[in-house]
C-alpha cells in the first residue's frame, strides 16, 4: 500500500509513541512503592497466653505467623502453631537457645522439640538474637557451628520448611558476616535480621544488609520489627517514631532493598507497637 504524503511519517510517529509509552511505564515502575512480598505478624504475648492472634494478624494484613520457642519454658506455643496453621497462616518457628549450651546440647534440644512443630512449620529459624549474648559463649563462629549441627536435623524432620539463618538483633550485621567467613552455610534459604529503627544498625542498615545477602544469593527477611511510637518508651537505643515517619522510612528502605522479601510487625506494648 502506498502512503499519502499526509501519512508518510506514520512509522516514525508510531515508534515515538511506543518509546514514550515505554518511558512512562519505566518512570511509573521507579515511582511506584516497592513492597516486600511477605508480611509477618509476631504476637508472642497472645500466643503464649493461648489467646486469639487473628485480630492482630488482620490489623497488620499479615499472612505469616512468627512464633518464638523460648528454651526452658513449657511449649504453649505448639497450640498457637496448630491454630494458626488451621486458620490458613504460614507458621514461622524460631528456636531460641542458650549460648552457654554446647553445640551438641543445642542440636539435641532442636531434635527433641521440632517434631512438635514440624506438622505446622512453613519456615524454621535457628536462634533468636544470639549475638546479644556473646559474653555467654555466643559469636558468629559458634553460631555457625550450631547451624552446621542443627540444619541437617531441620532438613530431615521438617523437609518442606524454609531453613532460616541468622535471626540476629539490629546490631548483628558484623556477627552475621563473621559467621559467613568460611562460606555460605549449607542449607540456608533465607537470612533473618531484626529491623527496629535503632540509632545504629537496624532499619536504616537494611539496604546494606540486603545487598550483602544478595551477594550470597539469599533473600533477606526483616523477621522482627516495629515502630517505637510511645513517648514513654525507655530504650535509648531506639529512635522514637511517629507513624508517619516510620511508614516513610520503611518505604524508603524497601525501595532501596530489592532483596528484602519479608517485613514484619512485632507486638511490643512497651514501645507502643500494637
Amino acid at each position: 500500500m502506498t502512503l499519502t504524503r499526509k501519512h508518510s511519517n506514520l512509522p516514525t510517529l508510531l515508534l515515538a509513541a511506543v518509546a514514550a509509552l515505554a518511558a512512562a511505564v519505566a518512570f511509573m515502575a521507579l515511582a511506584a512503592p516497592a513492597h516486600a512480598r511477605l508480611m509477618a505478624g509476631d504476637d508472642q504475648f497472645t500466643c503464649q497466653a493461648g489467646g486469639d492472634i487473628a485480630p492482630f494478624m488482620r490489623a497488620h494484613r499479615a499472612t505469616v505467623v512468627r512464633i518464638i520457642v523460648p528454651y526452658g519454658q513449657p511449649s504453649a506455643e505448639v497450640a498457637c502453631a496448630r491454630t494458626a496453621a488451621a486458620e490458613g497462616y504460614r507458621v514461622y518457628v524460631t528456636f531460641q537457645y542458650s549460648n552457654a549450651w554446647s553445640t551438641a546440647k543445642v542440636a539435641g534440644y532442636v531434635r527433641s522439640t521440632l517434631p512438635k512443630y514440624a506438622p505446622y512449620a512453613w519456615a524454621v529459624s535457628v536462634g533468636n538474637e544470639q549475638d546479644l549474648f556473646q559474653a555467654r559463649g555466643g559469636s558468629g563462629r559458634s553460631y555457625r557451628a550450631v547451624w552446621n549441627a542443627v540444619e541437617p536435623i531441620i532438613a530431615r524432620q521438617s523437609p518442606h520448611a524454609i531453613r532460616v539463618y541468622g535471626e540476629v538483633s539490629p546490631f548483628g550485621f558484623s556477627f552475621l558476616k563473621t559467621s559467613f567467613s568460611t562460606g555460605r552455610p549449607a542449607g540456608a534459604q533465607a537470612i533473618a535480621f531484626h529491623c527496629y529503627n535503632t540509632k545504629t544498625g537496624g532499619l536504616r542498615a537494611v539496604p546494606l544488609v540486603a545487598a550483602w545477602a544478595a551477594r550470597w544469593r539469599l533473600p533477606l527477611w526483616c523477621s522482627e520489627m516495629s515502630g517505637a511510637l510511645s513517648h514513654t518508651q525507655v530504650h535509648p537505643w531506639l529512635v522514637h517514631d511517629s507513624q508517619t515517619s516510620w511508614d516513610a522510612l520503611l518505604l524508603s528502605v524497601e525501595r532501596r532493598s530489592p532483596n528484602l522479601q519479608m517485613i514484619s510487625y512485632y507486638r511490643w506494648p512497651e514501645i507502643g507497637a500494637l
